[in-house]
């Protein structure tokens, strides 16, 4: 009978748990291999005597190459598909890389932790951060913007024209300095002459035409006015001139006069209004207020003055008792104060209505003893009072006239008594 030894699968070698005893025979019957134990190792890991293959020489050059340390070059083994891929790592080569005229051509990624010095053109897509020598950077790649740090070497040109801006609403430039004497604002210039500005002919203020050939000023002017020194002559804010207006002649009366317009109550208690100066070499033979008027009917000139509550833009009634108009005259007196000589004045007196302002006309004078008294005066009722005594005008019946007219009569009540002068007996 035939000698049988230890066998059986590749499978059963492979999971075998024991070490085979030093010169026991194995056969695996699927791979027709023979085995020699040693006594030490398991038989998975003993080299067969007989049956050994191509795929075994692979296996064991593929377990040196994958399990030893290289450098520069790495190994995976597929054991299916019998292959063996090198991949080799070109900066682990620790020289420089020659390429001899030929170049490097492929996909994916070069990563170089240095510096990348072309001497010939570059010519590929960019990505990335660009900064100068002295590491300012130009180009800001994270977060997407062009830093205009450094001078800018020639004229800044759009490709397109009228189709960019400059600065937005929202985000502004701050101040712009030019050198030239020009500025180009569509078709129009505006030009620099030392610290002075030249606009055009024709330029507006809110759409207003402000100047035009050799002319002054052609339209209304909406703003302040200041003198040289800075003084406010016309306010704006308030809407009233407050400045000092002269009007200085070299005629034959040395005329040397000025308007002041006084703007509300002051410090000094002037209120608002007019006022006429004049120097102590002024002619007194002359007017200081003329008013011409030249016309073909029968109107004159009038000087009138109105007299509201509220305000300009809305105006209400007056009151009974409110000063309509008033006329002072001033004279200087030993001391050199001045106080009022005489005045005129006309007051809004009884009830207002529609249509109808009822006032009462007075003439003041003062006395010698500087008391300021009513000389003169007519009521609403056109009562007549003279130094305070009141006359009632009426109309009546009465004896007819030599010129066959109505007799009128005029009373006067003096002292409480009253006295009825007819018409005819007020002969001029």
């Amino acid at each position: 009978m035939p000698l049988q030894i230890r066998r059986g699968t590749e499978a059963e070698r492979q999971a075998l748990a024991s070490t085979p005893q030093t010169g026991e025979l194995i056969y695996i019957t699927d791979t027709k291999q023979l085995y020699v134990g040693d006594g030490t190792n398991l038989l998975k890991d003993i080299t067969p005597i007989t049956g050994y293959t191509d795929e075994n020489a692979v296996d064991a050059l593929a377990s040196v190459l994958t399990s030893s340390s290289h450098s520069g070059i790495s190994f995976v083994y597929n054991d299916v598909a019998n292959t063996l891929v090198a991949t080799v790592s070109q900066p682990a080569l620790l020289q420089n890389l020659s390429l001899n005229g030929f170049d490097i051509t492929g996909t994916g990624n070069i990563t170089i932790t240095g510096n990348l010095t072309v001497a010939g053109k570059l010519d590929a897509d960019f990505q990335g951060t660009i900064s100068g020598d002295d590491s300012t950077i130009l180009v800001d790649a994270v977060n997407n913007k062009i830093n205009l740090d450094g001078h800018v070497k020639g004229n800044i040109i759009p490709d397109v024209t009228e189709a960019y801006d400059i600065g937005s609403s929202s985000l502004k430039f701050k101040d712009l300095y030019l050198s030239g004497t020009s500025l180009y604002l569509g078709s129009a210039q505006v030009t620099a002459s030392g610290s002075a500005i030249n606009l055009p002919v024709g330029s507006t203020v809110g759409g207003v035409t402000i100047m035009s050939g050799d002319q002054s000023v052609i339209s209304d002017i909406q703003g302040s006015v200041f003198a040289d020194d800075s003084t406010v002559l016309v306010d704006a804010v308030s809407a009233s001139i407050v400045g000092d207006v002269n009007n200085e002649t070299t005629t034959s009366e040395d005329l040397n006069a000025g308007v002041v317009i006084l703007q509300g109550e002051g410090t000094t208690g002037q209120k608002a209004g007019i006022k006429i100066v004049t120097d102590g070499n002024a002619d007194d033979n002359y007017d200081l207020i003329t008013v011409n008027c030249s016309q073909n009917n029968v109107t004159g000139p009038a000087l009138v003055f109105e007299r509201s509550r509220g305000t300009p833009a809305a105006p209400t009634s007056v009151a009974s008792g409110d000063e309509i108009m008033g006329m002072f005259f001033f004279g200087y007196d030993s001391d050199d104060s001045s106080q009022t000589a005489a005045a005129i004045q006309v007051t809004a007196e009884g009830t207002i209505a529609s249509g109808a302002v009822p006032a009462k006309f007075e003439i003041f004078t003062t006395n010698a003893g500087g008391t300021a008294t009513l000389g003169l005066g007519i009521d609403s009722s056109q009562l007549l009072s003279v130094a305070g005594n009141t006359t009632t005008a009426n109309s009546g019946s009465g004896t007819a006239d030599v010129s066959g007219g109505v007799a009128t009569y005029l009373k006067i009540n003096i002292g409480g008594t009253e006295y009825a002068i007819p018409a005819y007996a007020l002969v001029p």
